[in-house]
């Protein structure tokens, strides 16, 4: 009788593991996050395993190595907090929680009040009918972080086959434990990705990217609404000076300073973003003339008053452009053109505010001066590549380089790419502009490798969006192949992620044709776009460029810093290379490189250069690492791994 009733209890203990555990993974797959996980698998193991308590403790890494109670069930009555427990090897730390999370196996206490090792919580364990516990430790990423303690009122109340099922139970929280970690982890980088793609890191405001959408939605309320829009531009004065004297963290502090006063001056009818630079965008919805001309005075009498940074008073003025929906114009961009009109006409006449006119004609003479001069340019040769090296970041040997296009008009003077690029989009100019530029490289590197010249990786080429919206580009990229003989394993041909979201799937067609003749694909700017990380295995994608607005930040930005350790690890995962952007000092280039990145360019390395400088400076050196540069120079040793980095072709 006595054999048969063990067998019995045995089976029941058997059976009610087993319902914990199939309880207990029920749980796992509903589970969002990770403190309503411990707390049910802690009721589930008193209220289906019929145990006396339940919890779970995460070790400390502080002096005393403590165990925090994270969650609980069952007959408590203070133990947890009176128990005082500890990891390290200790009084405190001889408990079947401690010796678990310590030595990273299970512990098994079968009669706790007769454990001359326990005798610390003897009483505390009488009190509350504690006889015997098992202890099971919590393994997450390959490291203890703590244990699952459960106890019994009875001793020996834990058999072997019982405690093989509670370690499947374990095991199985630890998993759904990494899994919750590592879903959070991959949520709150794409939530930080996509700030970063529409809302400004400086000041929080929405960006550019994100004001185009704004604008449309509000000017398609005013419209519905039958009511008048206003649009700010506001353009402040002397942040490039402050910049330059004390640094850019002084005016850094001042844009933020404006931007919450903007933020306070406006109601919920208005809504502040920033367009860049020391650039702010107000959209005033339900206005009126009055209303506009009362927040102007009041946004240029708040930014007039002196802003006290490190003990230094800084003053700055302001220029406000504005113009009405629907009286100036009825659509996003023409609005913001005539804002921008009215802004520098003020600007021109010392600063203030200025409503939009008809009669500002004259404005856009510049623009129609630099339409008229762009579309001579070609013809006239006053277009230029300059060249950006992009180096291995471990020993400064160049592996590529980036192909940049400049301006310098015999009566202009040079112009800006800032300037003219969106010019010749307007135009539909950048097909043509876009296969001289292609050309002359091919051009430059036949011409270099005429003389003999290595320059130990790929040229990248920019293409623009309208380019690959012109239904010949793929016929004058072929064009160009057969009119130089070059290789397109000499070309990276390099595009925006916002190139990938116009008509992905026309793009898909065009980028494996490309991929076809033997190109390879960068995506430019990685990160600060419109798409998605599911765009990376759906493009035949080579190269990701790191945007250099991480870059900047990285070394004071933890968040910034994640974000180029997640690029990098999904790059590595993919298979694909990887460019930082942006590199200005040798903190930066170590940082990057301790984070696995191989390629870098910017001014640390080398400025652009014109063909012919580039050629005898760069295309001839060893390594274009400065000289006070940490990093190793180039050795026999390197040149694996340079290339590597460059890839199979080499200009």
């Amino acid at each position: 009788m006595q054999t048969s009733h063990n067998l019995e209890e045995k089976l029941n203990r058997a059976n009610r593991a087993l319902q914990l555990l199939s309880a207990s993974n029920r749980a796992l797959l509903r589970a969002r996050d990770e403190s309503s996980l411990l707390h049910d698998i802690c009721r589930i193991a008193t209220e289906i395993g019929g145990y006396s308590l339940s919890w779970i403790g995460y070790k400390k890494l502080d002096a005393a190595q403590s165990i925090r109670p994270v969650a609980y069930s069952g007959h408590d009555e203070g133990f947890l907090s009176a128990a005082n427990m500890s990891w390290a090897d200790c009084n405190r730390g001889r408990s079947a929680m401690s010796t678990a999370i310590r030595a990273g196996i299970t512990q098994l206490r079968p009669d706790i009040l007769n454990d001359p090792q326990l005798s610390y919580w003897h009483e505390d364990a009488g009190r509350r009918n504690y006889r015997s516990a098992v202890a099971l430790p919590l393994q997450v990423d390959g490291d203890t972080i703590g244990a699952i303690a459960i106890y019994a009122p009875e001793p020996n109340a834990f058999n072997d086959e019982e405690v093989k099922l509670l370690e499947e139970l374990a095991s199985d929280l630890s998993f759904g434990i990494e899994t919750i970690r590592l879903r959070t982890a991959h949520e709150h980088a794409n939530a930080r990705i996509h700030r970063l793609a529409f809302f400004d890191t400086l000041t929080g405001l929405p960006n550019r990217n994100h004001l185009a959408g704004l604008l449309a939605d509000s000017i398609a309320a005013a419209k519905q609404n039958n009511n008048q829009l206003a649009l700010f531009l506001l353009d402040l004065d002397y942040i490039r000076e402050i910049n330059e004297t004390y640094g850019h963290e002084t005016g850094d502090w001042i844009l933020v300073q404006v931007a919450q006063k903007l933020c306070g001056l406006v109601d919920d009818s208005a809504l502040v973003a920033r367009f860049g630079g020391d650039d702010f965008i107000i959209i005033y919805e339900q206005s009126t003339v009055h209303k506009v001309r009362n927040l102007a005075k009041h946004i240029l009498a708040a930014i007039k008053q002196p802003f006290l940074f490190d003990a230094r008073s800084f003053s700055i003025s302001g220029s406000i452009g504005i113009a009405f929906y629907p009286d100036d114009a009825d659509t996003p961009t023409d609005l913001l053109s005539r804002a921008d009109l009215a802004m520098s006409k003020v600007k021109g006449a010392g600063g203030g505010y200025c409503l939009y006119k008809r009669d500002m004609s004259h404005l856009l003479t510049r623009k129609l001066e630099l339409v008229q001069r762009l579309e001579c340019a070609l013809a006239e040769g006053n277009l230029h590549l300059y060249y950006q090296p992009k180096v291995e970041l471990y020993a400064g040997m160049m592996v590529g380089a980036e192909a940049l296009l400049r301006w310098q008009d015999p009566v202009l003077g040079w112009v800006s790419p800032a300037e003219f690029i969106p010019v010749a989009e307007g135009r539909g100019l950048m097909p043509q502009i876009g296969e001289w530029v292609l050309k002359t490289a091919c051009q430059h590197i036949k011409s270099w490798k005429s003389k003999g010249l290595n320059c130990r990786g790929k040229i990248a080429v920019n293409v623009s969006a309208q380019q690959f919206g012109d239904p010949y580009f793929l016929e004058r990229v072929a064009r160009v192949l057969e009119e130089t003989g070059v290789l397109p394993s000499n070309i990276e041909l390099e595009l925006t992620e916002s190139c990938l979201m116009d008509d992905p799937e026309r793009m898909s067609e065009i980028m494996k044709s490309l991929r076809g003749m033997g190109f390879s694909i960068a995506i430019d700017d990685f990160g600060t776009g419109y798409s998605s990380l599911a765009y990376l295995k759906r493009f035949p994608i080579d190269t990701l460029k790191i945007d250099q607005t991480f870059v900047k930040n990285m070394l004071d930005d933890n968040n910034d810093k994640a974000i180029i350790s997640t690029i990098l690890a999904i790059a590595k995962q993919m298979g694909l290379m990887t460019v930082a952007e942006g590199v200005e000092t040798e903190e930066q280039r170590c940082a990057l490189q301790k984070l696995g990145c191989v390629l870098a360019q910017g001014y640390y390395f080398c400025r652009p250069e014109p063909m012919d400088d580039f050629t005898e400076k760069r295309l001839k050196a060893v390594c274009l690492l400065p000289k006070n540069s940490n990093a190793k120079q180039p050795a026999m040793t390197s040149a694996g791994r340079v290339k590597e980095a460059a890839g199979s072709s080499a200009v």
